[in-house]
């Protein structure tokens, strides 16, 4: 698996969720777990890493500025994974890449940073299909809701030919529980679906 080289990382208190004035000491350890998650040892080390970046980048599914800045962090550090690392991982770029910014922004915003995110994850798209076919169940689960994300935006999401038919049917037949899904998917590929 290849991924994108590790971009640097700059962040500040206004960055990450700091309601109790730990602002910068929730931002050492956000560094920290973005680094540490991908090469965690045990599935305990790595959820303990993945609360120390949920809990300031995005909270219950609202995203703080961080989580965009950490996201393509993460998603470098998919190719170096280690098994007890890769399922957390892939978690916490799902929570962020489907985050919701901040309702203070205007739409225009809202929309703007979001077709980032996805456009991030469209980035390793390669990486997660490999895992949708190879990785373990739970890695295989996630990384098709990844592909989902991307696969079905909201709004148009221009989509280089980069997987082999079988693997796009497969997808379709993933998606068959979720006719909207589904049809998003069919429309973004430029493909009709019956029904």
């Amino acid at each position: 698996m290849t991924a994108p080289e590790r971009p640097e990382l700059s962040l500040t208190p206004d960055d990450v969720w700091s309601g109790d004035g730990k602002g910068d000491q929730r931002i050492a350890e956000l560094l920290v777990a973005v680094h540490a998650l991908p090469t965690s040892h045990t599935a305990e080390e790595a959820q303990d890493l993945f609360w120390q970046i949920d809990n300031v980048a995005v909270v219950q599914g609202f995203l703080y500025p961080a989580g965009p800045k950490v996201l393509p962090v993460l998603l470098a550090g998919l190719g170096s994974a280690t098994p007890a690392g890769r399922p957390v991982l892939l978690n916490a770029i799902y929570e962020i890449a489907s985050g919701s910014p901040s309702h203070r922004l205007s739409i225009h915003e809202r929309e703007h940073i979001q077709m980032n995110l996805l456009q991030s994850v469209d980035a390793v798209r390669a990486v997660l299909i490999e895992m949708l076919f190879h990785g373990s169940d739970h890695e295989a689960h996630t990384a098709a809701d990844l592909l989902a994300l991307i696969f079905t935006a909201p709004q148009r999401f221009v989509m280089p030919a980069l997987i082999k038919p079988q693997e796009f049917q497969d997808l379709l037949t993933a998606l068959s529980s979720q006719p909207a899904r589904q049809r998003h998917l069919a429309r973004n590929a430029g493909l009709t679906v019956p029904g």
